[in-house]
């Protein structure tokens, strides 16, 4: 496509406009039903690419990238930032400088900002090429920086978007294929982006002004674009917020580690004058002035960020880079498999190539446990395909001082296939996270914590400094020669351990559920559904019959899209209908699940027994639909059990094993799990009757056997010392007990 060659897109938004993924940091602080963190799943770029410009050599690839997982840390706002202008270079990516083909766009990723009251606006997005913009302004300090003679070589608007604002929201990002591919100007790394929110209507050729950028309800509707940064890390004493710098200065700053990287500068029209006004300082006026600057996250800190976005692209695959075989034969031995290395200034990453002989999942019942315990420092690492695509980027969920996982002061993982394997100290199980590796060829990249990964073999490493080690380590049976083992039950966040339902409700604590994760809690129904006609044994007199279990979560961030699924103490579906039902509604989602507009819709519910309809949940704030009535959708009838409830948000996935659930949603909310049931637990005189019968015999040993098995639950501590496990001590009182049989 010629560089002056006008391609205009109409793609309708409708659908996207509410999907969760990132959020200010600082919303953590202000509002529970706020989402954290963004993690998106590479894995959904795949869908790009249709043009089949290569023949069979074609591949996706991420062109740039700061909107993905291996851009994951901080997300914010910055002012009135409704019309911006961003650098986007592509070195190092896979359309960099060395790069000498065809560079096709396909596709792109963009986030925004929404508050307010519901009202109508478009999105635009222009492309330029790099000679026709200049930071300093185009052809004179203080002029335009765009030339107000270019014509973009590419314009993209998007509309359609639905009205509807997303309680708790912060930013949005929508995923956009092109209807046909864009062909970049050849031989160019370097593009300017001008994205903009006009009024609805505006055609896609019309300059924009202070007439047509959104502006008639901004009052009510604040629109803004979100910037991030990946790393996390500060600049320095060097650069302090708020003082002027010239454009070569911050240039010189640094860059995203990400696969394409933009610098600390960029544009932003806070004036709505339709122009961003160059000079050759910025401003000695702190951070309100509309033109570039790096932004102060921290008090009296300095970051580097850029807009979160990302470009897809069509691409041959590059030759594969110099890599050090792990398999021995044709394939990765089974079992643990152990290497190490050094990096250094000079050679910041290191490659490494495997091969599956098997599928890594739950059908083939496989499994791929892949960290990086034993580094001198957190070390982060991907899984390419063979084509030179990233596969999967690891995360810091492994051990490490840092109490909050993912983080990159942790030491990383990757899981595929069937759960659930012990954490190293601190770290999280392995537990299938990154679901399924298909059998073939990987290649593995291993650089410091931080570091950026992208399509077509790109590594943007950090500087290790100095000389520092690492340890890469598999475990895995890729091959079958040895099983994948017996599953370790789930590991449990504080006040997320119910013990035994005493009847009535019982409700948990605030449980972070973070992006692709899973939490769980756990709890005793120590009678069977339905449990009636039954008589003391101790006393005759006839027992309350036990008819029923609900379980609810009122009090969970409201814009999660939430799934429940009730696991046995054996890590099996606990019966054949124990994945929930949607319950309360947003956004006029009246059939809840995942909502129609990505807002949610979306409290779970489970409901168990024979019991007449308990009604439905009441109304939690934000909500504006009640959700079914709790009416034994789950089934009339369950065992007496421990149970473990995985909770997730939309694309989760449940295996009927091994306590076997995922999620792919890139969201970091908070659940709040409320059980309500008629279960009869332990009576203060005899606490070994754990199902409240008056008696202390089979059955309840069966309960303690699991209790005793477990050690760290607090359902089978009956000795007095309320020290949360159920140990030898607790054993000999429940010895006694028993042998007694009858309680008095």
């Amino acid at each position: 496509m010629d560089r002056l060659k006008l391609g205009l897109l109409l793609a309708g938004a409708a659908g996207m406009a509410c999907t969760v993924a990132m959020a200010d940091e600082t919303d953590r602080l202000l509002d529970r039903n706020s989402p954290k963190k963004m993690m998106s799943d590479l894995k959904e770029t795949r869908q790009f690419g249709t043009d089949n410009t290569f023949g069979d050599r074609a591949i996706t690839v991420v062109v740039y990238d700061t909107a993905t997982s291996s851009f994951t840390h901080n997300g914010f706002s910055l002012g009135t930032c409704s019309h911006i202008l961003e650098d986007i270079n592509l070195t190092p990516g896979p359309y960099g400088s060395s790069y000498s083909g065809t560079r096709s766009l396909t596709g792109l990723r963009y986030s925004y900002g929404l508050t307010g009251s519901a009202a109508a606006w478009d999105m635009r997005f222009s492309f330029y090429s790099p000679s026709d913009a200049d930071w300093a302004g185009f052809g004179a300090p203080g002029a335009s920086m765009i030339n107000p003679n270019a014509t973009p070589y590419f314009t993209l608007t998007v509309t359609g978007f639905d009205t509807n604002i997303c309680p708790g929201f912060s930013a949005i990002s929508g995923l956009l294929t092109f209807t046909d591919a864009v062909d970049m100007p050849a031989g160019e790394s370097k593009l300017w982006l001008d994205a903009a929110f006009v009024e609805p209507g505006t055609p896609g050729t019309a300059p924009l002004t202070s007439t047509n950028l959104f502006q008639t309800n901004i009052a009510v509707t604040r629109t803004y674009f979100v910037l991030g940064n990946n790393t996390g890390s500060l600049l320095g004493a060097t650069f302090v917020a708020g003082t002027s710098y010239t454009p070569a200065q911050l240039e010189a700053a640094g860059s995203s580690a990400s696969p394409g990287d933009g610098t600390p500068t960029y544009g932003r029209d806070i004036n709505f004058s339709g122009t961003f006004t160059g000079q050759s300082w910025a401003s000695t006026g702190g951070l309100t002035n509309e033109l570039r600057y790096i932004n102060s996250v921290q008090a009296g800190t300095t970051q580097t960020v850029s807009y979160v976005f990302s470009l897809f692209g069509l691409s041959e695959s590059p030759p594969a880079p110099s890599a050090t075989s792990l398999n021995t034969g044709s394939y990765l031995a089974d079992g643990v498999v152990n290497t190490s290395g050094s990096l250094t200034t000079a050679a910041r990453h290191k490659w490494y190539k495997f091969n599956t002989q098997n599928e890594i999942s739950y059908a083939q019942t496989t499994f791929m446990d892949i960290d990086t315990e034993g580094s001198a420092v957190p070390m982060s690492f991907a899984v390419y395909s063979n084509d030179s695509q990233v596969f999967d980027v690891s995360e810091g969920r492994g051990d490490g001082p840092e109490p909050e996982r993912p983080s990159d002061l942790d030491n990383h993982q990757i899981s595929y296939g069937v759960a659930r394997r012990p954490g190293v100290g601190l770290g999280e199980q392995y537990s299938g996270q990154e679901g399924i590796l298909p059998a073939g060829e990987y290649y593995l990249a291993v650089a410091l914590a931080g570091s950026g990964f992208g399509d077509g073999w790109v590594v943007q490493g950090e500087d290790p400094i100095v000389p520092t080690a690492f340890a890469l380590n598999f475990n895995n049976n890729n091959r079958k020669t040895i099983p994948a083992g017996p599953a370790v039950s789930p590991a449990l966040g504080t006040g997320a351990d119910m013990a035994i339902l005493q009847g009535g409700t019982q409700t948990t604590t605030e449980q972070t559920v973070r992006a692709r994760g899973v939490g769980f809690v756990r709890f005793s129904l120590t009678n069977p559904l339905p449990t009636t006609g039954q008589f003391n044994q101790s006393d005759g007199q006839q027992l309350s019959d036990v008819t029923f279990l609900d379980i609810t979560q009122p009090g969970s961030s409201v814009v999660g899209e939430w799934n429940f699924c009730l696991y046995n103490n054996n890590g099996l579906l606990a019966n054949g209908n124990s994945i929930s039902y949607a319950g309360a509604g947003f956004n006029n989602n009246n059939g809840g699940g995942d909502g129609a507009f990505g807002c949610g819709g979306s409290f779970a519910q489970l409901s168990y027994g024979t019991a007449a309809s308990r009604g439905v949940t009441p109304l939690d704030p934000d909500q504006t639909t009640l959700g079914k009535p709790l009416d034994n959708q789950n089934g009339s009838s369950l065992n007496g059990d421990q149970y473990y409830l995985a909770v997730t948000m939309g694309n989760a996935f449940f295996a009927n094993e091994r306590w076997g659930a995922r999620s792919t949603r890139g969201s970091n909310l908070t659940a709040i799990i409320s059980l309500t049931s008629d279960n009869r637990g332990p009576n203060g005189g005899c606490p070994a009757d754990f199902n409240g019968d008056g008696g202390v015999d089979d059955t309840d040993f069966v309960y303690f056997a699991k209790y005793y098995n477990d050690l760290v639950n607090p359902a089978g501590d009956i000795d007095g010392a309320l020290d949360g496990f159920t140990d030898d001590s607790d054993f000999a009182v429940f010895a006694v007990a028993y042998d007694t049989l009858v309680c008095f």
